[in-house]
């Protein structure tokens, strides 16, 4: 869909207490109304729950699932956001989830379950509460967007190396030809392959290789 354009997460915000700022672009599409009224009833949304506060807890990278775990056995609201990733193993495209937002989960607490939480787990770096209720209501509002653009992007086919477009420069890094410098010309995501350009005596082919094998070096428009 050529309207929408995955979630970019930034650390900055006009509000000091307030941790991200999301942006979801979207073009002004007549669809979008009644496409953003059914995301709005597929999901559960985030809310105060009276004697707690929402709140983002740091956590160590690469744990965040098993934190996510942890607070399941606890009883402790959280939400941790994540995106599909594609990544072939043997010929096989394998869809797992990776957090959006890495090193990083939002949890509803109170003070008294916060500090169980650090004690019990090592994985917590640090958990903060939002206990303002103004500062906790535009939290919950960002948390909510954030949902809804998750899910908008799960419409997105899942692609591997999804940033590599025609035009980019490459390095392919596994296989015959490993170690060469070339450049994208089309991709054929039906069979998460990219095709690459190759000179052979003055003569130009075309050659598919894995997606997963290349790793972007410059786009068409740094080069230009």
């Amino acid at each position: 869909m050529p309207w929408l354009q995955k979630p970019r997460i930034s650390a900055r915000s006009q509000n000091p207490h307030t941790l991200f700022c999301l942006h979801c672009v979207v073009c002004k599409n007549p669809a979008m109304g009644l496409r953003h009224g059914k995301i709005q009833a597929m999901i559960e949304l985030i809310s105060r729950t009276p004697g707690r506060h929402w709140g983002f807890a740091h956590v160590r990278v690469h744990t965040e699932k098993k934190v996510r775990t942890f607070l399941d056995a606890m009883g402790i609201p959280h939400y941790l956001p994540t995106l599909p990733k594609a990544r072939m193993h043997h010929s096989t495209k394998i869809i797992s989830e990776i957090p959006m937002i890495p090193g990083y989960i939002f949890l509803c607490a109170d003070d008294n379950e916060r500090a169980d939480l650090r004690r019990r787990e090592k994985r917590f770096v640090h958990i903060e509460l939002l206990r303002d209720p103004c500062l906790e209501d535009v939290f919950i509002e960002e948390l909510n967007a954030l949902r809804r653009c998750e899910i908008l992007a799960r419409e997105e086919p899942i692609l591997v190396n999804p940033d590599i477009v025609a035009g980019d420069e490459v390095l392919i890094t596994a296989g015959h030809l490993q170690g060469l410098r070339t450049t994208v010309c089309a991709r054929d995501n039906e069979h998460n392959t990219i095709i690459v350009n190759l000179t052979i005596l003055n003569k130009h082919v075309e050659y598919p290789v894995s997606a997963e094998t290349l790793q972007k070096i410059t786009t068409s428009s740094t080069r230009d």
